[in-house]
């Protein structure tokens, strides 16, 4: 029997430019999440993150939440999404007020938020997550909590990130046509940042690189906060598109080879039982044997591209000294052998393959996880699935008038609320 989907039930997807995912949970007696049912299938229509054709999104997005409704039992009538790609863009901004009664209020720090985010942004771009930093009160600086502190000086500083309107139109018009609603659009590097960081790594300060298919997101938390995003324009699709040009071979048969006998540090090759690998292109006769060391050649310069492109965001805003704790890799991408190893030895700091867990709040201690999660490229999902839990409890309201879209970006900009 088939039902739907209720009050303490939670949904969402992660629309990928390789693969859609729908994950199905319900709120627990703790506050987190019990997954009840997921679905998957592969991704047709994106490119870099970004929707380019409709109908073959949603025919991939109809098909994950049959399997998702499936296995759950449940109707799924609401979700929350995941955003990324190259349009992205974040910014820190900040804003001063006077206090109105010597001691901070939640008005105070209302009215410094909405100065630090009066700016201006382009016409094509919406606000997607304001996300204040830190406070200062008459100048005494870094302030997490300013409410209830004497002065006459309120100055705050906001993380704004914004998108592409056109893109979150299109995310919602796939998944309306796909038969379910969109109550919120997530910047993907925050719902996976959710899912695989420890309360402490975000406290000390700690960077995060989800290598998805189209792109490769990164963030750093510093005192509990979002210090830093970025997008970076490569991700795992690079990585078969290369094998598939450098070898001759069809991209199908790409994707395979990497996730079978890819790796990007030279060690691993001493690790490979063979030489020589055969790949059947699929047809009669049709064999090609490759070096296995070749794999290595066309694969590490692309690696070592995304972790150049890292290193200088790194070093244009001197930001390593914000990650005590190192780097946190997570994604399909995560996955591809030696990528740690790599990216261990590029940056010199503690590193980690960050998998989804399920952390009870302002400690380390982790809920149980289903093993079919416990994978780097499930992070975002979940991750997807926590802020969804999360907004479940907000009750918030909006104008039974206004259009989905209207409805989504009010919702963005009420999440303010969740870091103050």
């Amino acid at each position: 029997m088939i039902k739907k989907t209720g009050i303490n039930t939670v949904a969402a997807i992660d629309i990928g430019t390789t693969k859609i995912c729908v994950l199905v949970g319900v709120q627990n007696s703790n506050g987190g999440v019990e997954l009840l049912g997921i679905g998957q299938s592969p991704s047709y229509g994106l490119k870099k993150g970004v929707i380019v054709n409709v109908t073959k999104t949603v025919d991939s997005i109809k098909r994950a939440l049959k399997d998702a409704e499936s296995m759950s039992g449940l109707k799924i009538d609401s979700v929350s999404v995941g955003i990324s790609g190259g349009h992205i863009k974040s910014f820190n901004s900040t804003g001063v007020v006077a206090i109105r009664s010597k001691d901070v209020t939640q008005y105070d720090i209302d009215r410094v938020v909405d100065a630090a985010k009066a700016v201006a942004i382009p016409q094509d771009q919406e606000v997607l997550h304001v996300l204040p930093q830190y406070f200062k009160v008459d100048g005494q600086e870094y302030v997490i909590d300013s409410l209830g502190m004497h002065g006459v000086r309120l100055e705050a500083q906001v993380h704004i990130i914004t998108g592409a309107v056109s893109s979150a139109q299109n995310i919602i018009k796939a998944c309306e046509l796909s038969g379910v609603r969109v109550t919120d659009i997530i910047l993907e590097q925050l719902a996976s940042a959710d899912a695989v960081l420890t309360p402490s790594e975000r406290e000390l300060g700690v960077g995060i690189l989800d290598i998805g298919g189209g792109t490769s997101d990164f963030a750093i938390y510093k005192d509990g906060r979002i210090m830093h995003s970025k997008v970076l324009p490569i991700a795992g699709n690079h990585f078969t598109n290369d094998l598939a040009i450098g070898l001759g071979i069809p991209i199908e048969k790409a994707e395979k080879l990497k996730i079978l006998y890819g790796f990007v540090w030279e060690d691993k090759y001493f690790e490979l039982d063979k030489d020589k690998v055969d790949i059947d292109l699929g047809y009669e006769g049709g064999v090609k044997t490759v070096d296995a060391y070749s794999l290595y050649e066309i694969l590490n310069p692309r690696a070592e591209e995304i972790l150049d492109l890292l290193t200088e965001e790194l070093v244009k805003y001197r930001l390593k000294s914000f990650m005590p704790s190192g780097l946190v890799l997570t994604g399909g991408g995560a996955l591809l052998a030696g990528m740690d190893e790599l990216a261990k030895n590029k940056f010199k700091l503690p590193l980690r393959v960050g998998v989804p867990n399920c952390y009870q709040k302002s400690t380390d201690e982790k809920d149980s996880m289903p093993d079919l999660l416990k994978s780097p490229i499930y992070s975002t999902g979940y991750g997807l699935l926590l802020y969804a839990n999360g907004q479940n409890s907000l009750n918030f309201k909006v104008n039974e008038n206004d259009s989905t879209f209207t409805t989504v970006f009010k919702r963005m900009k009420s999440w303010i609320y969740d870091f103050l």
